[in-house]
């Protein structure tokens, strides 16, 4: 027990030598003795029991309520939401500077090519305790208006265009995900499924269709467009397998007629699109392992050609999809600051115009590295082969090859304490001289957080190969101001 009659002797010692130097600078220490009256008074003796000191502390060891704890909770002490909400806004210009004059009858294709606002949002949600089983949400939506058409003269510009690009509301992703125990999880609604190893190149990565009205000008990982389905995942160890059923139909989204990257160069022949459902679904699986150093993965896919052929139905040239049989695998190894990366897959079912009512079977084979060693920068190439079989010269007027190569060299760099973002990527079709592709130099810098306004240029190498046959003169550069929260 704490000796009190001590600490009190102590206490006045202690104060009678401050009234002793109060008194030699000259004030009264009688003043210090009224304050300290009762001071040096015998304490009470503290029973063994607590006594008095166990009535002042009653009630500090009980239990405290559930209402208690909710009526002195503040909003310092709250439950944080289960909800996070995130987004952009932004503006950006572009001007084409290799445009040539008009002819009789085109628009002006020169100059300032857009002044767009757009505005994105992402919600999120985990919800474990809301339902039976944990569950999460994520819902996004963007929307965009292209004032550059007010500002030169929408009347100047075919309605294709106006009606592609001047007003843009998209639905992204949006859907539920419910964790059911054992390693399984159930995911509904839209989805982005990202297979293969490559940033630039598409193998074995055939689930999501792709936005190319403006080939070039932005990475594939955001031109991805997403599809209803349902995902099965089961996880064990190292291992994912992945099951997927889509009956939502959607192909490529291309650029609109008369418009710059317009690849038919005028009016396009009328698409047929399957309709949404069941009776039509795309199925497709895959099968994950990730290991210490090295990945692998397994893919099978009976999926609708996203970019389709041409075909002539009752001598109408018409555009169609058939359903395709993939097969794939990739893999890739780190071996110090080099990232061997490698993807091939096995294509069933194309057909073409040049020889109807065929079909093609196609090999496709990615091998690719990436260099880390350098610091804050990332280096990468890769090469990409399809091999087609049962080539034939009637596939010559279409450019088709029986083998036909694209590259890809990319280089990232981080500088200025990582406030100064560069990026340069380059991708051709052979052959190199002729077959076509572009190069984008692209440099971001954060002016604060969340802040960036990104700068650069891109420069289209006009080529006999699809898709760039016709697209050289679409040299541009573009800015960004973008504000995230």
């Amino acid at each position: 027990m704490i000796d009190l009659t001590a600490r009190s002797a102590a206490f006045t010692l202690a104060l009678a030598a401050s009234g002793s130097a109060m008194a030699q600078s000259g004030l009264d220490p009688s003043t210090l003795d009224d304050v300290l009256e009762g001071f040096d008074a015998p304490a009470q003796p503290v029973s063994p029991s607590g006594g008095d000191l166990d009535n002042v502390l009653d009630g500090f060891d009980d239990a405290p309520s559930p209402s208690d704890g909710a009526e002195s909770a503040g909003p310092d002490t709250a439950l944080p939401s289960p909800w996070t909400l995130s987004g952009s806004v932004s503006v950006s210009a572009a001007y084409d500077y290799t445009q040539n004059a008009p002819a009789a009858g085109e628009y002006d294709k020169r100059g300032l090519s857009r002044t767009r606002a757009k505005a994105a949002l992402k919600l999120k949600g985990d919800l474990p305790d809301q339902f039976a089983v944990p569950l999460r949400v994520l819902g996004e939506v963007s929307a965009a208006h292209d004032f550059v058409y007010a500002l030169r003269g929408r009347s100047d510009y075919n309605a294709t265009i106006t009606n592609s690009f001047e007003r843009d509301v998209n639905l992204g992703e949006l859907y539920a995900s419910a964790e059911l125990g054992g390693g399984f999880e159930l995911t509904l609604g839209r989805q982005v499924i990202v297979w293969g190893t490559s940033e630039t190149l598409r193998v074995v990565d055939v689930v999501n269709p792709l936005d190319r009205r403006e080939l070039g000008m932005v990475d594939i990982e955001d031109v991805r467009l997403p599809l209803a389905m349902a995902r099965a995942d089961y996880i064990t160890g190292p291992w994912t397998a992945t099951a997927l059923v889509i009956p939502h139909i959607r192909f490529n989204k291309l650029a609109p007629s008369y418009s710059p990257y317009d690849p038919q160069n005028g009016a396009a022949p009328p698409q047929d699109v399957p309709d949404d459902g069941l009776d039509n679904a795309e199925f497709a699986a895959s099968l994950r392992g990730n290991f210490s150093g090295w990945d692998v993965s397994f893919h099978a896919a009976n999926v609708f050609e996203d970019g389709g052929h041409k075909e002539s139905v009752n001598g109408e040239t018409r555009i169609r999809h058939e359903r395709l049989t993939l097969l794939g695998v990739t893999g890739d190894v780190a071996l110090g600051n080099w990232l061997l990366k490698g993807e091939a897959a096995h294509l069933d079912g194309l057909e073409t115009l040049g020889e109807p009512n065929k079909d093609f079977r196609r090999t496709d084979v990615l091998l690719g590295m990436e260099y880390s060693g350098l610091t804050d920068t990332t280096v990468s190439f890769d090469v990409l082969n399809r091999h087609l079989h049962d080539w034939s010269p009637a596939l010559i007027p279409e450019g088709l090859k029986r083998n036909s190569q694209q590259y890809a060299l990319r280089f990232s760099g981080d500088y200025l304490r990582e406030k100064l973002h560069v990026t340069l990527l380059t991708t051709r079709i052979s052959p190199l001289t002729k077959g076509g592709g572009y190069s984008r130099a692209a440099v971001e810098y954060d002016i604060r957080d969340a802040l960036s306004v990104t700068g650069g240029v891109t420069v289209y190498h006009d080529g006999t190969r699809s898709p760039f046959k016709g697209l050289g003169d679409n040299d541009r550069v573009f800015v960004e101001l973008k504000q995230s929260f």
